[in-house]
Parts: structure tokens; C-alpha cells; sequence
């Protein structure tokens, strides 16, 4: 049966009062189960819609209920919950009052069973509006498909998490990067929509890894260069607005690491990847010495992390184009990527030639840059 009305009488009458007060007026011998069911449901819709309590206003409520009206999934998540709720109570043989009656019906969805226990499928919604109280054979044959039902659910769950294995969440990270490297090479090409697409995908994955794991500082590394590489895309199509948002964010992110290094026994890695990551926030703010002296830092951390020396000549380039050229530096930092990252991803040797184009004006003592591409900024070191 469409759990679509019993969600949407519980999320109104809580947006009128209280869940509680909604859920025990709806079914009071069957709320403690109908409520440890609904709960993971309305945290999800609390996070989509911008962590507010569903319920907290009739507005609010309605919202909820239209996407939870949209979403199957949503929908199959709340009855698989149900249905793991009812069977433990068939398994404890506890007491089957009316009430979980009516809510087994709902949640069984097997017309056979409807059929054999109400005596038709037209008649079930008025029988669930009258009250129900099976007789003692109907409660068996409802339990016993609820029971069944419970098992396949435990079967397929069981085949799912074989398939996961241990290594999910490795192959998870491996694909946000790739999304990342991805995003940075179609926004060479002025792909910017096709570069968000990429970059939305790589948000999921990470928000669905960090609600798990919040205290993941690769995760959050990634989450962190994902917003810095999606305001350099709203940066493309001139929109300063969502810059602004996305390079607030990133540097939330950023900081967070770098503050909680000590404390969460961070790699040397990790840190110089958060400061990295503020060296970005600050070159995507136009502020190239406060990015060039982050980014300083990290190559005296780690000498080999290219990405570092890879944004540092990206500066010394857009200081060169403002009028402050400083040819060694800008040749150092580009001989030091070569060594530590030529073939490293998103580092082909083509886009290293492009970079020595960008170079070779200067060196030749030209007083202005040449029109052309800037340098993109990188992601995080692996």
C-alpha cells in the first residue's frame, strides 16, 4: 500500500502541534513503532531542507511531504524500517492490537494477503478508516507475510553488504578524486556546466561518507577542494555571488582541519593539504602573496607536493600580469613541479607545456603578460 497518507497525516498534524501528540492520535497502539521507523525519514528532510525541523511549520511540513511524495526511495527506506520494527515485534510474540494491525496492512503491500485477510483490496481503506480487528486466522496470515517479507529485506541486505567489501570506502574516495581531477580539466576547456555536474556528483558521495564519518579529515580535504573548484567554475560564468559562498565554505572546511590536526593525530600530509587549501581560498580571493606564503609553507613541509608548487607559479603568473614579475621564483616553482609532478593527474604533459607558455614571455624580458589562460588551482595531494 502508498505509505504517502499515513506520512502526510503525521508531518500535518505535528506541524499543528506536536509528533507525539499527532502520531498517538493517529495510532496509539502502534506509535512507538511508527515513530523509530519515521525518524531517520525526517532527519533526511531536515537535511534537505536546510536543517530545519519539518515539522516546525505547516509551510515546512508541506514541503516535506512533496518530497517525500517524490522520492521512492525515501518511501522504501521508511517501510523497510517498518517492517524491521514489526517483525521483531512478531518474533517477541507480543500483543497485535488493532492498531498494528492497521499498520501491518499498510506496510505489507501484497495484494494476495490483502485479499485473503480483508476480502479485497477496494474495501482497505475504509476498513483502515473504521478500525480493524482481524480474527485470529487473518492476524496469522499477516504475520506470517510480514515475517516473510522481513526475511527476503535481512536476505538482500546481507548480498548487498557482501558486494560493498572492505575496501568501499577506498573505491568511494578514489572515484570523488577522479570527479575532482575531471572537474579541473573540463573547466580548462570552459566547460563550466559540465565541470559542476561532475563536481555535484563528488558533494554527494563525500556528504554521504562524512555523515557516516565527520571526523574523516581526508574526506573533509575533499569536500573542501570541491567547493574551492566549484567556486572557481561560478568564477567562469562571472557569478560573484556563489564565489563568495563557495570560498566561505572551503574555508570553514579548511580551517577545521588545520585547527583539529593536533588533536586528530593528523598526517603531515593532511595539514599541509588544509593549508594548501587556505592558500586556495586566498588566490581564489585575489590575495596571491597571502596564497604564495601558504603555499611556501606546504613545499617546506613536503618538497614533493606538487600541487603546492603547481598553485605557487599560478601567483607568481597573476602577480606577473598585474606587474610584479619575479622570473626566478616563477621558474623555480614551475622546475619544481616538473620534478615532483609531471604525469601526476590532471598534470599531462600538454598542460605542463601550456604552463611553460605561459613563462617563456617573460623570461624573454617582455614587460606584459601575453593574453591567455590562467593557470587553473589544484585540488588536494594524495
Amino acid at each position: 500500500m502508498d505509505l504517502n497518507p499515513i506520512f502526510r497525516k503525521v508531518v500535518l498534524g505535528a506541524a499543528e502541534g506536536s509528533l507525539d501528540v499527532a502520531g498517538s492520535a493517529l495510532l496509539p497502539g502502534a506509535w512507538p513503532i511508527l515513530k523509530s521507523a519515521l525518524q531517520p525519514v525526517l532527519d533526511r528532510l531536515k537535511e534537505r531542507l536546510g536543517g530545519k525541523d519539518v515539522t516546525s511549520s505547516p509551510e515546512l511540513a508541506q514541503k516535506a511531504i512533496e518530497e517525500f511524495q517524490a522520492d521512492r526511495h525515501l518511501q522504501e527506506i521508511f517501510r523497510s524500517r517498518l517492517l524491521e520494527q514489526l517483525d521483531d515485534l512478531v518474533q517477541h510474540q507480543a500483543a497485535i492490537n488493532g492498531d498494528v494491525q492497521k499498520l501491518m496492512l499498510i506496510v505489507t503491500n501484497d495484494q494476495k494477503t490483502l485479499n485473503d485477510v480483508l476480502g479485497g483490496v477496494q474495501q482497505i481503506e475504509q476498513r483502515l478508516e473504521d478500525g480493524v480487528n482481524l480474527s485470529d486466522a487473518a492476524v496469522q496470515k499477516l504475520t506470517r507475510a510480514i515475517s516473510e517479507k522481513a526475511a527476503t529485506s535481512r536476505d538482500v541486505r546481507e548480498l548487498a553488504l557482501s558486494e560493498l567489501g572492505p575496501d568501499v570506502m577506498r573505491i568511494v574516495q578514489d572515484q570523488v578524486h577522479r570527479l575532482q581531477i575531471r572537474a579541473d580539466e573540463l573547466l580548462r576547456t570552459d566547460a563550466g556546466d559540465r565541470a559542476l555536474d561532475e563536481l555535484q556528483a563528488g558533494v554527494l558521495l563525500v556528504a554521504a561518507l562524512l555523515k557516516e564519518a565527520p571526523t574523516d579529515i581526508m574526506m573533509r580535504l575533499q569536500l573542501g577542494f570541491i567547493y574551492k573548484t566549484i567556486a572557481q567554475v561560478f568564477d567562469a560564468a562571472g557569478d560573484q555571488e556563489h564565489v563568495n559562498e563557495y570560498v566561505q565554505r572551503a574555508e570553514e572546511i579548511f580551517r577545521y582541519i588545520k585547527d583539529d590536526a593536533a588533536d586528530n593525530h593528523a598526517t603531515a600530509l593532511d595539514v599541509a593539504n588544509a593549508i594548501h587549501g587556505l592558500g586556495n581560498v586566498a588566490q581564489q580571493r585575489g590575495d596571491f602573496a597571502d596564497a604564495i606564503d601558504n603555499y611556501k609553507l606546504v613545499t617546506t613541509m613536503l618538497p614533493e607536493h606538487y600541487y603546492a608548487w603547481h598553485d605557487m607559479f599560478g601567483c607568481y603568473v597573476e602577480l606577473a600580469r598585474k606587474g610584479d614579475v619575479n622570473v626566478p621564483a616563477m621558474r623555480n616553482a614551475l622546475d619544481r613541479l616538473k620534478e615532483t609532478g609531471t604525469g601526476k593527474p590532471g598534470l599531462g604533459a600538454d598542460y605542463i607545456a601550456q604552463l611553460e607558455g605561459m613563462l617563456q614571455p617573460y623570461e624573454k624580458g617582455k614587460p606584459a603578460a601575453p593574453a591567455g589562460r590562467k593557470p587553473r588551482i589544484s585540488g588536494a595531494q594524495r
